[in-house]
């Protein structure tokens, strides 16, 4: 459930304002207050081995945690310009229910621009295609059992590529029926230029075609970083296919990273899901992502992933999750949790973290 403040404010504003010749009525100004709690309480090992215990690095030799899982909480409008022009506007911020953290206002996707024939023409800080389309094409995002532990990141750090893009212009359109989306997004300036004029040479560009038809969803994305890290030029390509008949969903996804400077950010991984829909309010689903071993040698892994989920409204899911990332290199250190499980779990060079959870998510 979305909650909607039109026409009833307009309607209100419209009887103290006056209407000036040829303007547009203000119940064409739509704004919506929308969100998702996201919370789940976790047991969760590390697999450590003789390595001391280390919770503020993610570190933990068993033991439970209560987590918040991009719980979010937005404001997003459209005010019609004519009738193929309309103005449109996003603000979504984090909001975290288990602990406060220091996060600024809008700090996820938040935008302004204008919804045109030739397409969605958005101004601001948002996800990149190449990210949103490993989500599409996978399962269990904001949960313990979260693929982006494998897609978009190497086996030998924190360096990622599934992020969001500063000072971005995006552009979205569908052709064909809309059987056919084009995405296509650049940013300047994505390294350390707050309040300055933006750094050109510090950009990004990322662009996805996706197809629908049917039961069938197919597509590809590409993005690229310079100077993303260690001042290098990063790449990723990813692309899949998910495909519905009856009560049953399957797909197979691929990602591909390559670094200049970064050996572990040059990989392949691959992977796969089926759900079932068991009854119309229950679902059960199992994922398996592979990463292959980069250029820094010894760091193939496997995450493994098994989500029952009960529908129990409308806007509410309760799912039980158990998952785990098996590190059969010496030099892997994927985790399990990623940053879409607001709690992270982390691990050794070579270990297998595993967590079970417990965990709800509610939209309105």
């Amino acid at each position: 459930m979305k909650t909607k403040i039109a026409p009833a404010l307009p309607v209100l504003l419209a009887g103290l304002t006056p209407m000036v010749a040829g303007a547009i009525p203000l119940a064409a100004e739509k704004l919506e207050i929308y969100g998702a709690l996201r919370l789940s309480v976790d047991y969760a090992d590390s697999d450590l081995g003789d390595t001391p215990e280390n919770p503020s690095a993610g570190l933990v030799d068993g033991g439970h945690s209560l987590s918040t899982n991009t719980s979010v909480l937005g404001l997003r409008g459209r005010h019609t310009l004519s009738d193929q022009y309309d103005l449109v506007w996003q603000v979504e911020q984090n909001i975290d229910p288990d602990s406060p953290r220091n996060r600024g206002i809008g700090n996820r996707d938040t935008f302004a621009g204008f919804d045109t024939p030739a397409g969605l023409i958005r101004f601001g800080i948002m996800d990149t295609p190449y990210k949103r389309n490993g989500i599409r094409m996978s399962q269990f995002t904001s949960t313990v059992a979260d693929p982006q532990a494998i897609l978009g990141r190497g086996g030998g750090g924190n360096q990622r590529l599934s992020l969001r893009a500063e000072n971005s212009i995006r552009w979205d359109r569908k052709f064909l029926d809309k059987r056919l989306q084009l995405a296509l997004q650049y940013g300047a300036g994505q390294q350390d230029t707050d309040g300055v004029t933006d750094n050109n040479d510090s950009s990004m560009w990322s662009g996805a075609a996706i197809w629908r038809q049917g039961g069938l969803v197919a597509s590809v994305a590409y993005t690229d970083w310079s100077e993303l890290y260690a001042g290098g030029d990063v790449s990723g390509l990813n692309g899949g296919l998910n495909y519905r008949f009856g009560a049953v969903t399957v797909g197979a996804l691929f990602d591909r990273l390559d670094a200049d400077d970064v050996a572990y950010l040059n990989r392949d991984a691959w992977g796969g899901f089926v759900t079932w829909d068991i009854r119309r309010d229950y679902t059960l689903g199992a994922q398996w992502i592979h990463a292959d071993e980069s250029d820094a040698g010894d760091d193939e892994a496997d995450q493994y992933s098994l989500v029952g989920t009960w529908h129990a409204a409308p806007a509410l899911d309760l799912y039980l999750a158990a998952t785990t990332t098996v590190n059969q290199g010496d030099s892997g250190v994927y985790r399990t949790a990623d940053y879409a499980h607001g709690d992270r779990v982390n691990t050794v060079p070579g270990g297998d973290p595993k967590v079970l959870s417990l965990g709800m998510a509610f939209k309105f």
